[in-house]
């Protein structure tokens, strides 16, 4: 059996905007979040799900799978 890990990411966060963009470290944090989540035991295959262009971007420009929703 194969096992997804789906990660949602909305930009229009009301405590946040745009959270999933911020870049303190250089990356995204949604490149860090997708990153552990890639690395975890047992997880097959990461997408980023998505209501956000700007986001959907991010993900593709460091080589992630992202859906639109």
């Amino acid at each position: 059996m194969r096992t997804l890990a789906v990660i949602p990411a909305r930009y229009a966060s009301s405590r946040l905007p745009a959270k999933p963009l911020l870049r303190a470290t250089g990356k995204y944090l949604i490149e860090h979040v997708y990153e552990r989540a890639s690395a975890a035991r047992h997880i097959d295959e990461v997408i980023v799900a998505t209501d956000d262009t700007r986001i959907e971007a991010a993900v593709k420009s460091f080589g992630g799978q992202v859906v639109m929703t």
